[in-house]
Protein backbone atom coordinates (compact mmCIF):
# COMPACT_ATOMS: atom_id res chain seq x y z
CA UNK A 1 0.00 0.00 0.00
CA UNK A 2 1.28 3.05 -1.07
CA UNK A 3 0.30 6.28 0.54
CA UNK A 4 0.16 10.00 -0.43
CA UNK A 5 3.17 12.45 0.67
CA UNK A 6 0.36 14.25 2.93
CA UNK A 7 -0.92 11.22 4.74
CA UNK A 8 2.73 10.47 5.55
CA UNK A 9 3.54 13.92 6.32
CA UNK A 10 0.51 14.28 8.97
CA UNK A 11 1.96 11.36 11.27
CA UNK A 12 4.88 13.86 12.31
CA UNK A 13 5.88 16.73 13.95
CA UNK A 14 8.33 19.33 11.99
CA UNK A 15 11.35 17.99 11.95
CA UNK A 16 10.49 14.60 10.60
CA UNK A 17 8.67 16.28 7.89
CA UNK A 18 12.39 17.51 6.45
CA UNK A 19 13.33 13.64 5.55
CA UNK A 20 9.89 13.27 4.00
CA UNK A 21 9.73 16.14 1.86
CA UNK A 22 12.93 15.38 0.59
CA UNK A 23 11.82 11.85 -0.21
CA UNK A 24 9.39 13.12 -2.27
CA UNK A 25 11.37 15.74 -3.73
CA UNK A 26 10.58 18.79 -1.94
CA UNK A 27 13.88 19.91 -1.08
CA UNK A 28 12.98 24.16 -1.51
CA UNK A 29 9.83 23.58 1.17
CA UNK A 30 12.59 21.91 3.54
CA UNK A 31 15.25 24.22 3.15
CA UNK A 32 12.58 27.11 3.58
CA UNK A 33 11.75 25.09 7.09
CA UNK A 34 15.31 24.91 8.36
CA UNK A 35 15.58 28.19 8.21
CA UNK A 36 12.89 28.64 10.61
CA UNK A 37 14.18 26.32 12.76
CA UNK A 38 17.93 25.73 12.66
CA UNK A 39 17.97 23.29 15.65
CA UNK A 40 15.79 20.48 14.32
CA UNK A 41 16.75 17.16 13.87
CA UNK A 42 15.24 14.22 12.06
CA UNK A 43 12.73 11.75 13.97
CA UNK A 44 15.20 9.07 16.04
CA UNK A 45 15.25 5.24 15.12
CA UNK A 46 15.87 3.98 18.55
CA UNK A 47 12.14 3.99 19.14
CA UNK A 48 12.27 7.15 20.92
CA UNK A 49 10.77 10.02 18.79
CA UNK A 50 12.04 12.95 18.79
CA UNK A 51 9.22 13.52 21.79
CA UNK A 52 9.20 8.59 20.48
CA UNK A 53 7.92 9.88 21.09
CA UNK A 54 10.56 15.15 22.96
CA UNK A 55 13.53 13.13 23.44
CA UNK A 56 15.23 14.41 21.21
CA UNK A 57 19.34 15.16 21.74
CA UNK A 58 19.06 18.81 20.29
CA UNK A 59 21.16 21.52 21.43
CA UNK A 60 19.29 24.80 21.08
CA UNK A 61 21.89 27.33 19.33
CA UNK A 62 22.97 29.92 22.28
CA UNK A 63 24.96 32.89 21.46
CA UNK A 64 27.37 31.83 24.17
CA UNK A 65 30.67 34.04 25.42
CA UNK A 66 31.59 35.67 22.43
CA UNK A 67 35.24 35.96 23.47
CA UNK A 68 36.23 31.96 24.89
CA UNK A 69 33.15 30.31 23.09
CA UNK A 70 32.40 31.52 19.53
CA UNK A 71 36.61 31.52 18.18
CA UNK A 72 34.98 32.05 14.72
CA UNK A 73 38.91 32.48 13.76
CA UNK A 74 39.63 28.92 13.89
CA UNK A 75 38.71 28.10 10.45
CA UNK A 76 40.08 30.20 7.93
CA UNK A 77 38.29 33.08 5.76
CA UNK A 78 37.20 32.89 2.24
CA UNK A 79 36.26 35.22 0.72
CA UNK A 80 33.03 33.74 -0.69
CA UNK A 81 31.88 32.67 3.04
CA UNK A 82 32.51 36.29 4.26
CA UNK A 83 29.68 37.62 2.30
CA UNK A 84 25.94 36.94 3.69
CA UNK A 85 24.59 34.51 1.79
CA UNK A 86 20.70 34.77 0.55
CA UNK A 87 19.52 32.64 3.16
CA UNK A 88 20.92 34.38 6.10
CA UNK A 89 24.07 34.73 8.09
CA UNK A 90 27.24 32.26 7.01
CA UNK A 91 28.48 31.66 10.50
CA UNK A 92 26.93 29.71 13.42
CA UNK A 93 26.99 32.67 16.48
CA UNK A 94 28.18 29.49 18.61
CA UNK A 95 30.96 27.67 16.79
CA UNK A 96 32.26 30.07 13.81
CA UNK A 97 31.62 26.91 11.57
CA UNK A 98 29.09 27.78 8.22
CA UNK A 99 25.53 27.61 9.27
CA UNK A 100 23.73 24.61 7.57
CA UNK A 101 22.25 27.15 4.38
CA UNK A 102 25.45 28.20 3.72
CA UNK A 103 26.97 24.90 3.77
CA UNK A 104 24.26 24.04 1.16
CA UNK A 105 24.81 26.26 -1.14
CA UNK A 106 28.77 25.45 -0.54
CA UNK A 107 28.06 21.74 -1.20
CA UNK A 108 25.50 22.78 -4.34
CA UNK A 109 28.84 24.47 -6.18
CA UNK A 110 31.23 21.78 -4.87
CA UNK A 111 28.68 19.06 -6.81
CA UNK A 112 28.17 20.92 -9.72
CA UNK A 113 32.54 21.54 -10.38
CA UNK A 114 32.40 17.70 -9.83
CA UNK A 115 30.56 17.09 -12.65
CA UNK A 116 32.69 18.14 -14.58
CA UNK A 117 35.83 17.04 -13.32
CA UNK A 118 33.91 13.53 -12.26
CA UNK A 119 36.20 13.99 -8.72
CA UNK A 120 34.12 12.00 -5.46
CA UNK A 121 32.68 13.73 -2.82
CA UNK A 122 32.15 12.81 0.46
CA UNK A 123 29.63 14.46 2.88
CA UNK A 124 29.33 13.39 6.41
CA UNK A 125 26.16 14.11 9.01
CA UNK A 126 27.45 13.37 12.63
CA UNK A 127 25.54 13.78 15.89
CA UNK A 128 26.18 13.91 19.34
CA UNK A 129 25.08 10.45 21.16
CA UNK A 130 23.45 11.33 24.75
CA UNK A 131 24.39 15.36 24.45
CA UNK A 132 20.65 16.35 26.03
CA UNK A 133 21.30 14.34 28.72
CA UNK A 134 25.14 15.84 28.63
CA UNK A 135 22.80 19.61 28.84
CA UNK A 136 20.88 18.20 31.59
CA UNK A 137 23.64 16.93 34.01
CA UNK A 138 26.52 19.61 33.25
CA UNK A 139 24.60 22.29 32.39
CA UNK A 140 24.08 24.02 29.21
CA UNK A 141 27.60 26.27 29.24
CA UNK A 142 29.38 22.68 29.29
CA UNK A 143 27.50 21.69 26.40
CA UNK A 144 28.01 24.75 24.35
CA UNK A 145 32.19 24.33 25.58
CA UNK A 146 31.79 20.74 24.02
CA UNK A 147 30.69 21.88 21.18
CA UNK A 148 33.57 24.34 20.23
CA UNK A 149 35.91 21.92 21.17
CA UNK A 150 33.95 19.83 18.39
CA UNK A 151 33.89 22.62 15.98
CA UNK A 152 37.67 23.06 15.99
CA UNK A 153 38.74 19.73 16.06
CA UNK A 154 36.31 19.55 12.51
CA UNK A 155 38.48 22.15 11.11
CA UNK A 156 41.61 20.49 11.93
CA UNK A 157 40.79 18.11 9.02
CA UNK A 158 39.55 20.65 6.48
CA UNK A 159 41.67 21.28 3.29
CA UNK A 160 40.98 24.38 1.16
CA UNK A 161 38.33 23.29 -0.97
CA UNK A 162 36.58 21.49 2.26
CA UNK A 163 33.58 22.25 4.66
CA UNK A 164 32.17 22.30 8.03
CA UNK A 165 28.81 23.20 9.46
CA UNK A 166 26.81 23.07 12.30
CA UNK A 167 23.32 21.95 10.88
CA UNK A 168 21.75 23.17 14.55
CA UNK A 169 21.54 21.52 18.24
CA UNK A 170 24.11 18.90 18.27
CA UNK A 171 24.59 17.67 14.46
CA UNK A 172 27.63 18.49 12.04
CA UNK A 173 28.30 18.67 8.60
CA UNK A 174 31.47 18.05 6.47
CA UNK A 175 32.18 18.22 2.91
CA UNK A 176 35.23 16.84 1.62
CA UNK A 177 36.59 16.98 -1.58
CA UNK A 178 39.57 15.43 -3.17
CA UNK A 179 39.43 12.56 -2.57
CA UNK A 180 41.48 9.52 -4.10
CA UNK A 181 39.00 7.35 -4.17
CA UNK A 182 35.58 6.49 -2.16
CA UNK A 183 36.63 4.32 -0.02
CA UNK A 184 38.72 7.31 1.66
CA UNK A 185 35.57 7.97 3.84
CA UNK A 186 35.68 5.40 6.57
CA UNK A 187 39.12 6.64 7.76
CA UNK A 188 38.14 10.19 7.94
CA UNK A 189 34.71 9.10 9.37
CA UNK A 190 37.08 7.53 12.18
CA UNK A 191 38.37 10.41 12.61
CA UNK A 192 35.43 12.18 13.73
CA UNK A 193 34.32 9.87 16.55
CA UNK A 194 37.61 10.41 17.62
CA UNK A 195 37.59 13.90 17.80
CA UNK A 196 34.29 14.08 19.33
CA UNK A 197 35.13 11.50 21.93
CA UNK A 198 38.11 13.39 23.01
CA UNK A 199 36.47 16.40 23.12
CA UNK A 200 33.61 15.06 25.96
CA UNK A 201 36.79 14.09 27.59
CA UNK A 202 38.42 17.35 27.87
CA UNK A 203 35.12 19.15 28.44
CA UNK A 204 32.97 16.84 30.50
CA UNK A 205 35.32 13.91 31.38
CA UNK A 206 33.35 12.44 33.94
CA UNK A 207 30.34 11.73 31.17
CA UNK A 208 30.32 9.04 28.57
CA UNK A 209 29.43 10.15 25.25
CA UNK A 210 29.72 9.04 21.75
CA UNK A 211 28.89 10.00 18.45
CA UNK A 212 27.20 8.61 15.11
CA UNK A 213 28.19 9.30 11.34
CA UNK A 214 26.45 8.71 8.19
CA UNK A 215 28.58 9.18 5.53
CA UNK A 216 27.11 9.57 1.95
CA UNK A 217 29.44 9.57 -1.47
CA UNK A 218 28.95 11.22 -4.86
CA UNK A 219 28.10 10.44 -7.47
CA UNK A 220 27.17 7.07 -5.65
CA UNK A 221 24.24 8.30 -3.16
CA UNK A 222 22.71 11.43 -4.65
CA UNK A 223 23.04 13.59 -8.17
CA UNK A 224 23.08 16.87 -6.11
CA UNK A 225 23.11 18.63 -2.60
CA UNK A 226 19.85 17.73 -0.87
CA UNK A 227 19.84 14.00 -2.39
CA UNK A 228 23.50 13.75 -0.68
CA UNK A 229 22.12 15.53 2.56
CA UNK A 230 19.15 13.04 2.83
CA UNK A 231 21.10 10.17 2.24
CA UNK A 232 23.46 10.66 4.93
CA UNK A 233 21.35 11.86 7.05
CA UNK A 234 19.13 8.45 6.46
CA UNK A 235 22.72 6.79 7.39
CA UNK A 236 23.11 8.32 10.48
CA UNK A 237 19.46 7.40 11.74
CA UNK A 238 20.86 3.61 11.14
CA UNK A 239 24.21 4.08 12.54
CA UNK A 240 22.19 5.79 15.73
CA UNK A 241 19.69 2.62 15.58
CA UNK A 242 22.36 0.27 15.19
CA UNK A 243 23.83 0.84 18.31
CA UNK A 244 25.54 4.22 18.06
CA UNK A 245 29.12 5.09 18.50
CA UNK A 246 29.40 3.93 14.78
CA UNK A 247 29.48 5.29 11.20
CA UNK A 248 27.34 3.91 8.28
CA UNK A 249 27.66 4.31 4.61
CA UNK A 250 24.06 4.69 2.91
CA UNK A 251 23.26 2.22 0.50
CA UNK A 252 19.45 1.97 -1.09
CA UNK A 253 18.72 -0.56 1.25
CA UNK A 254 18.24 1.60 3.88
CA UNK A 255 16.21 4.34 2.04
CA UNK A 256 13.78 1.24 0.65
CA UNK A 257 13.23 0.45 4.95
CA UNK A 258 12.71 4.22 5.38
CA UNK A 259 9.79 4.26 3.41
CA UNK A 260 8.43 1.10 4.63
CA UNK A 261 8.58 2.11 8.26
CA UNK A 262 6.62 5.46 7.37
CA UNK A 263 4.35 3.57 5.31
CA UNK A 264 3.38 1.49 8.22
CA UNK A 265 3.19 4.07 10.77
CA UNK A 266 0.69 5.79 9.58
CA UNK A 267 -1.43 2.91 7.79
CA UNK A 268 -1.56 1.87 11.86
CA UNK A 269 -1.99 5.03 13.54
CA UNK A 270 -4.89 5.54 10.85
CA UNK A 271 -6.18 2.19 12.23
CA UNK A 272 -6.12 3.31 15.82
CA UNK A 273 -8.10 6.22 14.72
CA UNK A 274 -10.74 4.70 12.89
CA UNK A 275 -11.24 1.69 15.44
CA UNK A 276 -9.65 -1.51 13.66
CA UNK A 277 -6.94 -1.72 16.30
CA UNK A 278 -8.49 -3.47 19.71
CA UNK A 279 -7.95 -5.06 22.79
CA UNK A 280 -8.66 -8.59 22.78
CA UNK A 281 -8.32 -10.71 25.97
CA UNK A 282 -6.50 -13.86 26.85
CA UNK A 283 -7.54 -15.19 29.82
CA UNK A 284 -5.67 -15.90 33.31
CA UNK A 285 -6.40 -18.81 35.19
CA UNK A 286 -6.06 -19.74 38.47
CA UNK A 287 -3.71 -23.00 38.80
CA UNK A 288 -4.67 -24.57 41.94
CA UNK A 289 -8.54 -24.82 40.77
CA UNK A 290 -8.35 -23.96 37.15
CA UNK A 291 -10.72 -21.00 37.20
CA UNK A 292 -10.99 -17.36 35.67
CA UNK A 293 -8.62 -14.74 38.08
CA UNK A 294 -8.58 -12.03 35.23
CA UNK A 295 -7.09 -11.33 31.43
CA UNK A 296 -3.85 -9.86 29.69
CA UNK A 297 -5.54 -7.16 27.22
CA UNK A 298 -3.34 -8.22 23.68
CA UNK A 299 -3.55 -5.27 20.69
CA UNK A 300 -5.00 -6.81 17.47
CA UNK A 301 -5.14 -5.22 14.18
CA UNK A 302 -8.46 -6.70 12.70
CA UNK A 303 -8.53 -4.98 8.79
CA UNK A 304 -12.12 -4.72 7.44
CA UNK A 305 -12.26 -8.09 5.63
CA UNK A 306 -12.02 -9.88 9.40
CA UNK A 307 -7.78 -10.70 8.75
CA UNK A 308 -6.55 -10.14 11.98
CA UNK A 309 -2.90 -8.61 12.48
CA UNK A 310 -0.91 -9.44 15.56
CA UNK A 311 1.59 -7.21 17.20
CA UNK A 312 4.79 -9.13 15.12
CA UNK A 313 2.98 -7.27 11.50
CA UNK A 314 2.96 -3.86 12.99
CA UNK A 315 6.47 -3.72 15.21
CA UNK A 316 7.56 -0.28 13.86
CA UNK A 317 4.35 0.84 15.06
CA UNK A 318 5.44 -0.19 18.62
CA UNK A 319 8.93 0.98 18.24
CA UNK A 320 7.77 4.38 17.84
CA UNK A 321 7.17 6.22 20.56
CA UNK A 322 4.44 8.76 19.34
CA UNK A 323 2.41 5.34 17.89
CA UNK A 324 3.31 3.63 21.21
CA UNK A 325 1.46 6.74 23.16
CA UNK A 326 -1.51 6.59 20.85
CA UNK A 327 -2.41 2.73 21.17
CA UNK A 328 -1.62 3.10 24.61
CA UNK A 329 -4.06 5.78 25.28
CA UNK A 330 -6.76 3.75 22.83
CA UNK A 331 -6.23 0.58 24.66
CA UNK A 332 -6.69 1.97 28.23
CA UNK A 333 -10.35 4.33 26.54
CA UNK A 334 -11.12 0.13 25.07
CA UNK A 335 -10.56 -1.40 28.27
CA UNK A 336 -12.04 0.90 30.35
CA UNK A 337 -15.29 0.53 28.54
CA UNK A 338 -15.48 -2.59 28.43
CA UNK A 339 -14.94 -3.05 32.41
CA UNK A 340 -17.80 -0.98 32.41
CA UNK A 341 -19.78 -2.89 30.33
CA UNK A 342 -18.92 -5.94 32.41
CA UNK A 343 -19.73 -3.95 35.47
CA UNK A 344 -23.15 -3.23 34.59
CA UNK A 345 -23.87 -6.35 33.15
CA UNK A 346 -22.96 -8.02 36.82
CA UNK A 347 -19.84 -9.97 35.69
CA UNK A 348 -17.79 -10.36 38.31
CA UNK A 349 -15.03 -8.78 38.92
CA UNK A 350 -11.73 -9.58 37.22
CA UNK A 351 -7.83 -8.34 36.92
CA UNK A 352 -6.90 -6.74 33.79
CA UNK A 353 -3.39 -6.42 32.70
CA UNK A 354 -2.45 -3.84 29.80
CA UNK A 355 1.09 -4.12 28.75
CA UNK A 356 2.59 -0.43 29.18
CA UNK A 357 6.23 0.95 27.13
CA UNK A 358 8.24 3.40 28.03
CA UNK A 359 7.54 6.65 26.05
CA UNK A 360 4.15 6.23 27.90
CA UNK A 361 5.72 6.15 31.67
CA UNK A 362 8.43 8.38 30.95
CA UNK A 363 5.49 11.37 29.92
CA UNK A 364 5.09 11.53 33.66
CA UNK A 365 1.15 12.53 33.74
CA UNK A 366 0.52 8.68 32.72
CA UNK A 367 -1.05 7.48 36.59
CA UNK A 368 -3.16 11.24 36.14
CA UNK A 369 -4.24 10.04 32.76
CA UNK A 370 -5.22 6.42 34.29
CA UNK A 371 -7.01 7.57 37.41
CA UNK A 372 -8.87 10.17 35.44
CA UNK A 373 -10.12 7.64 33.23
CA UNK A 374 -11.22 4.70 35.60
CA UNK A 375 -12.74 7.38 37.77
CA UNK A 376 -15.12 8.47 35.20
CA UNK A 377 -16.16 5.02 34.42
CA UNK A 378 -16.67 4.30 37.98
CA UNK A 379 -14.42 1.72 37.32
CA UNK A 380 -11.58 0.26 40.32
CA UNK A 381 -7.92 1.03 39.48
CA UNK A 382 -7.48 -1.91 41.77
CA UNK A 383 -8.77 -4.25 39.07
CA UNK A 384 -5.95 -2.73 36.70
CA UNK A 385 -2.34 -4.65 36.12
CA UNK A 386 0.38 -2.65 34.38
CA UNK A 387 2.95 -4.71 32.70
CA UNK A 388 6.32 -3.65 31.92
CA UNK A 389 9.46 -5.18 31.00
CA UNK A 390 12.85 -5.10 32.04
CA UNK A 391 13.90 -2.81 29.41
CA UNK A 392 11.57 0.00 30.56
CA UNK A 393 13.89 -0.47 34.14
CA UNK A 394 17.16 -0.12 32.17
CA UNK A 395 16.03 3.31 29.99
CA UNK A 396 18.43 5.98 30.48
CA UNK A 397 15.19 8.32 31.87
CA UNK A 398 14.79 5.64 34.66
CA UNK A 399 14.01 7.94 37.68
CA UNK A 400 11.11 9.25 36.03
CA UNK A 401 9.82 5.30 35.32
CA UNK A 402 10.45 4.87 38.76
CA UNK A 403 8.81 7.54 40.14
CA UNK A 404 5.49 6.98 37.92
CA UNK A 405 5.76 3.69 38.85
CA UNK A 406 5.77 4.56 42.57
CA UNK A 407 2.64 7.15 41.17
CA UNK A 408 0.46 3.73 39.98
CA UNK A 409 1.35 2.19 43.38
CA UNK A 410 -0.49 4.60 45.65
CA UNK A 411 -3.15 4.41 43.12
CA UNK A 412 -3.83 0.76 44.09
CA UNK A 413 -3.04 -0.07 40.37
CA UNK A 414 -0.64 -3.38 40.30
CA UNK A 415 2.89 -3.78 38.99
CA UNK A 416 3.52 -7.15 36.33
CA UNK A 417 7.12 -7.67 35.54
CA UNK A 418 6.89 -8.94 32.24
CA UNK A 419 8.85 -11.88 30.44
CA UNK A 420 11.15 -12.64 33.61
CA UNK A 421 13.95 -14.18 33.55
CA UNK A 422 14.82 -12.61 29.89
CA UNK A 423 16.32 -9.64 31.03
CA UNK A 424 19.95 -8.35 32.31
CA UNK A 425 19.00 -7.17 36.12
CA UNK A 426 16.16 -9.36 37.20
CA UNK A 427 17.27 -9.81 40.96
CA UNK A 428 18.55 -6.32 41.47
CA UNK A 429 14.85 -5.17 39.75
CA UNK A 430 12.67 -6.92 42.13
CA UNK A 431 14.47 -5.36 45.17
CA UNK A 432 14.68 -2.10 44.09
CA UNK A 433 10.91 -2.09 42.70
CA UNK A 434 7.95 -2.98 44.41
CA UNK A 435 6.74 -5.46 42.21
CA UNK A 436 3.45 -7.77 42.73
CA UNK A 437 3.61 -9.90 40.31
CA UNK A 438 6.16 -11.86 37.98
CA UNK A 439 5.37 -13.69 34.72
CA UNK A 440 7.57 -16.11 33.63
CA UNK A 441 8.85 -15.82 30.21
CA UNK A 442 7.48 -18.58 27.62
CA UNK A 443 10.89 -20.04 26.78
CA UNK A 444 11.17 -21.50 30.04
CA UNK A 445 7.79 -23.33 30.30
CA UNK A 446 8.10 -24.93 26.31
CA UNK A 447 10.34 -27.27 27.67
CA UNK A 448 9.33 -27.37 31.30
CA UNK A 449 8.41 -31.38 31.61
CA UNK A 450 11.77 -31.81 29.39
CA UNK A 451 14.19 -30.09 30.26
CA UNK A 452 15.89 -30.15 33.60
CA UNK A 453 17.52 -26.78 33.52
CA UNK A 454 14.34 -25.22 32.61
CA UNK A 455 12.52 -27.49 35.53
CA UNK A 456 15.12 -25.57 37.89
CA UNK A 457 15.04 -22.43 36.99
CA UNK A 458 11.19 -22.15 36.99
CA UNK A 459 11.48 -23.91 40.56
CA UNK A 460 14.10 -21.48 41.91
CA UNK A 461 11.80 -18.32 40.34
CA UNK A 462 8.71 -19.98 42.16
CA UNK A 463 10.66 -20.34 45.39
CA UNK A 464 11.79 -16.87 45.30
CA UNK A 465 8.93 -15.16 44.95
CA UNK A 466 7.08 -16.71 47.54
CA UNK A 467 10.14 -15.61 49.80
CA UNK A 468 9.02 -12.07 48.72
CA UNK A 469 5.33 -12.54 48.81
CA UNK A 470 5.10 -11.88 44.90
CA UNK A 471 2.50 -13.48 42.64
CA UNK A 472 3.59 -15.55 39.64
CA UNK A 473 1.97 -16.02 35.96
CA UNK A 474 3.62 -18.77 34.00
CA UNK A 475 3.30 -17.60 30.25
CA UNK A 476 2.98 -20.15 27.34
CA UNK A 477 1.33 -23.21 28.94
CA UNK A 478 -0.38 -24.81 26.63
CA UNK A 479 0.22 -28.69 27.55
CA UNK A 480 -1.41 -30.93 30.55
CA UNK A 481 1.47 -32.01 31.36
CA UNK A 482 2.94 -28.24 31.88
CA UNK A 483 0.10 -27.02 34.07
CA UNK A 484 0.33 -30.18 36.32
CA UNK A 485 3.82 -29.42 36.89
CA UNK A 486 3.16 -25.97 37.58
CA UNK A 487 0.99 -26.53 40.10
CA UNK A 488 3.32 -28.90 41.92
CA UNK A 489 5.96 -26.10 41.96
CA UNK A 490 3.05 -23.90 43.17
CA UNK A 491 2.46 -21.31 40.51
CA UNK A 492 0.03 -19.23 40.86
CA UNK A 493 -1.43 -18.51 37.42
CA UNK A 494 -1.09 -19.34 33.85
CA UNK A 495 -2.27 -18.35 30.62
CA UNK A 496 -1.47 -19.17 27.46
CA UNK A 497 -3.26 -21.86 24.15
CA UNK A 498 -3.95 -24.40 27.13
CA UNK A 499 -6.84 -22.53 28.57
CA UNK A 500 -7.69 -20.30 25.56
CA UNK A 501 -6.24 -17.81 22.64
CA UNK A 502 -6.88 -14.09 23.19
CA UNK A 503 -10.60 -13.81 22.93
CA UNK A 504 -13.04 -10.21 21.56
CA UNK A 505 -14.24 -8.45 24.35
CA UNK A 506 -18.04 -10.51 24.00
CA UNK A 507 -16.36 -13.56 24.39
CA UNK A 508 -13.96 -13.23 26.75
CA UNK A 509 -17.05 -12.01 28.86
CA UNK A 510 -18.42 -15.52 28.20
CA UNK A 511 -15.70 -17.42 29.32
CA UNK A 512 -14.72 -15.73 32.59
CA UNK A 513 -18.07 -16.34 33.34
CA UNK A 514 -18.07 -20.15 32.53
CA UNK A 515 -14.84 -20.46 34.62
CA UNK A 516 -15.88 -17.78 37.48
CA UNK A 517 -13.39 -17.57 40.10
CA UNK A 518 -15.97 -18.75 42.69
CA UNK A 519 -18.48 -21.40 43.07
CA UNK A 520 -21.60 -19.76 44.93
CA UNK A 521 -21.72 -15.79 44.91
CA UNK A 522 -23.95 -15.87 48.04
CA UNK A 523 -20.96 -17.93 50.09
CA UNK A 524 -18.03 -17.16 48.39
CA UNK A 525 -17.51 -13.33 47.80
CA UNK A 526 -14.76 -13.01 44.80
CA UNK A 527 -11.83 -11.45 46.59
CA UNK A 528 -8.91 -10.00 44.63
CA UNK A 529 -5.05 -11.29 45.30
CA UNK A 530 -3.12 -8.60 46.69
CA UNK A 531 0.56 -8.41 47.76
CA UNK A 532 0.43 -8.01 51.61
CA UNK A 533 2.18 -4.90 52.76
Amino acid sequence: MLLSRDDILAIYDPPGKETLHLLTGQAGATRKHVQADPSHGLPGADGRARQHHGGGESHQDRPGKPAEAAQPQAQAPRTHTDQQPRHGPARDSLTGLSTRAEFQDRCGEAVAAAKHAGNPIALFLMGLDRFKDLNNMLGHQTGDAVLVEIAQGLNSLLKTSDLAARFGGDEFALMMTGLSSPTDAQPLASQLLEITAASVRRKAPNFRSSASVGVALYPEHGSNVDELIQNADIALRRAKTEGRGQTQVFSQPMRATLVERLQQLSAFQRAVEVGEVRPYYQPQMRLSDRRSYGFEALARWVLPDGEILYPAHFQAALEDAESAILLGDHMLQRISDDLRRWQDAEMPACKMSINVTAPELKRGDYPDRVARLFQAKRVPLSQLTVEITESVLLDEKNSQVTETLADLRKLGISIALDDFGTGFASLTHLKSYAVNQIKIDRSFISDLTSNTDDWAIVRATLSLARSLGIQTVAEGLEEKDQLKCLQSLGCDFGQGFFFSRALPADEAEAYFRMHRAYKKAQLHQFVLPSREP
